[in-house]
């Protein structure tokens, strides 16, 4: 049971982050960025980012990392301010 709990939390918690990650690095970056597709594959020898004619795309993992980043700044920053 554990197991299971486990994974769907797990899929929870990367679908969250890869959402906020490809909603925040168009608005970050101006849309000179944007976050490749889930279930896109990344293309032989490019590892974290790459150009197209659409412009630069970070890879599927990197886009989780920028949205984890976020919620961390925001736990963050709501402990500083509940604490002050």
């Amino acid at each position: 049971m554990d197991f299971i709990l486990g994974f769907f939390f797990e899929i929870l918690f990367q679908v969250i982050l890869y959402g906020t990650g490809r909603v925040l690095i168009p608005a970050l970056t101006l849309g000179m960025m944007r976050g490749e597709g889930f279930k896109g594959e990344t293309p032989a020898g490019k590892s974290y980012y790459w150009r197209d004619s659409k412009g630069l795309i970070l890879s599927t993992n990197l886009t989780i990392f920028i949205g984890l980043l976020f919620w961390i700044g925001v736990a963050v920053a709501s402990v500083v301010y509940f604490n002050r």
